[in-house]
């Protein structure tokens, strides 16, 4: 594999973990919602 291939490829890979662990942190650090939001959702 050339250089040009190699860092293409870690930028690509490096991108991907970042948006993960940011896509990770944004839901587990997400606030409670309120109570009556929660009573009044219905599934499917």
């Amino acid at each position: 594999m050339t250089i040009g291939g190699l860092i293409s490829m870690l930028l690509s890979l490096a991108f991907v973990v970042g948006l993960t662990a940011w896509s990770y942190y944004r839901v587990l650090t997400a606030p409670e919602p309120p109570p009556h939001e929660v009573e009044e959702f219905h599934s499917a």
